[in-house]
């Protein structure tokens, strides 16, 4: 047996007796090929790949605005639909296929798929979302009765009437729409934001302490689901709530959580998640178009032009992504800001981590980004030896080595790993079956590896 596969068993083996909670967001993606059959039931942007569409889409023209400026930036996107568009899309538009959308969802079914043991929370469970999940029946659903929280499997737990649907419209490099051609493989994402949605989950959020007193861990995603809608008196409000449950979450254990940063183009929502709930993370992930995002709403400045995937890549960007992510951890106060990037993945952290069991979450998310790029789907732990079929990133090992002489430290075998500082390369792939959910993956994958590795060092 080679080394890798050796220490992936170790890797999969350090992830029994896990426990991790998982909350709020979980859809349904439907998938469509964004190509001349899509274009021909939608409506031509006046300037297409340049002009913005509405925000939130209310029709055709707007989708199909969004739809080429994605492509032609060559990086994923994701704008929110109106609830009547949602509607009359879903009756319109028929998908090429479908699968579990939403942040929390997608971490589910990937930790089940890892032996990892969750305990799911999502506002809108219905027949039609439980059917996405891969084991449900290895999902435990918090219920509260008479202030003690205890644990049904999925199965069993209260289901809605209702779907949240996300449309996903996926695009190679190179591919056609309304004469834009894409700068890079990606999708864009046309987001369902039901009246529904809640980031309150009602007399779970006082008892959340009995969640954190049986976890490892927390993943927690989906705070950009709000809009003027779901509030009253604006955003902060219903994230000091969340900011609340988080703090009551650890407030009797020491339970590390890490929230997943999404896009939103809506400047309030995104000044108040970075105002009120990034903060009292341990961890907070993100992919290079959301940290050029939060880059600019931390007014750091520390690169005048951040890098862009609409230009080809060069391994100095990773000195740019380096510099963004130290201000911005710094600025925010949280223990670790993490980056998955198509060559490489990229972590800053302060002294309370420990960059050996970061780094080897890191490594064992390029695994599992890979094995979800080449088959589209991680369903058992075997799926992951996929993933070593795919050497790490060339540039991505260059581009470490940059790094490494920037920060004065050591590339040992393509990777990255000093007190405040880890780096590994990516394993690309090719010709991916889907890129829906790869950050999610990264993201869920390394946080866990590095839980479980660090309980094993406390506990050895």
């Amino acid at each position: 047996m080679s080394d890798a596969h050796a220490r992936l068993e170790r890797d999969l083996a350090a992830l029994e007796e896990l426990s991790v909670f998982v909350a709020y967001n979980a859809n349904v993606d439907a998938i469509v090929r964004a190509d001349e059959e899509l274009a021909s039931v939608l409506d031509r942007p006046s300037d297409p790949g340049k002009t913005g569409p509405a925000k939130p889409l209310e029709s055709k023209r707007d989708l199909a605005a969004a739809i080429a400026r994605t492509m032609a930036a060559g990086h994923g996107d994701e704008i929110a639909m109106t609830d009547a568009f949602a509607a009359a899309l879903e009756s319109e538009l028929k998908p090429d296929g479908q699968q579990m959308g939403g942040q929390a969802g997608i971490m589910t079914n990937l930790l089940t798929a890892l032996g990892v043991a969750p305990i799911t929370y999502t506002y809108l469970l219905s027949e039609r979302q439980l059917s996405m999940f891969d084991h449900p029946e290895a999902v435990r659903y918090p219920v509260v009765e008479d202030d003690t929280v205890s644990y049904v499997p999925l199965p069993e737990a209260e289901t809605a009437e209702r779907t949240k649907i996300n449309w996903v419209f996926e695009f190679r490099e190179g591919d056609e729409f309304f004469g834009v051609q894409a700068t890079g493989g990606s999708r864009f994402i046309a987001a369902s934001r039901p009246p529904e949605f809640d980031l309150t989950a009602g007399d779970l959020d006082g008892t959340i302490d009995q969640v954190g007193d049986v976890v490892d861990g927390a993943l927690l995603a989906g705070y950009h689901n709000l809009t003027p809608d779901h509030v009253e008196a604006g955003y902060e409000e219903t994230h000091r709530h969340a900011r609340d449950v988080i703090h009551r979450l650890r407030s009797t254990s020491d339970v590390d959580v890490h929230v997943e940063y999404a896009v939103t183009h809506d400047d309030d929502l995104r000044a108040s998640m970075y105002d009120v709930v990034l903060p009292v993370a341990n961890v907070v992930g993100v992919d290079t178009h959301e940290l050029t995002m939060l880059h600019d709403d931390a007014g750091v400045g520390v690169v005048e032009e951040p890098p862009s995937e609409a230009t080809p890549f060069e391994p100095t960007e990773i000195i740019d992504h380096y510099r963004m992510l130290e201000a911005i951890r710094e600025e925010l106060g949280v223990g670790c800001l993490q980056l998955h990037a198509m060559e490489y993945h990229l972590a800053v952290m302060e002294a309370s981590h420990s960059p050996e069991a970061l780094l080897r979450g890191l490594e064992f998310a390029a695994i599992n980004a890979a094995a979800k790029a080449a088959r589209g789907h991680i369903s058992a732990p075997d799926d992951l030896e996929t993933g070593l079929e795919h050497a790490p990133s060339r540039k991505g090992l260059e581009a470490i080595e940059l790094l490494a002489a920037r920060v004065d430290g050591q590339a040992e075998d393509g990777t990255l790993c000093e007190p405040t500082v880890a780096a590994c390369p990516n394993r690309v792939v090719a010709d991916p079956a889907g890129t829906v959910g790869i950050g999610d993956i990264v993201s869920a994958s390394s946080f866990v590896l590095e839980l479980a590795v660090t309980r094993d060092e406390s506990e050895g």
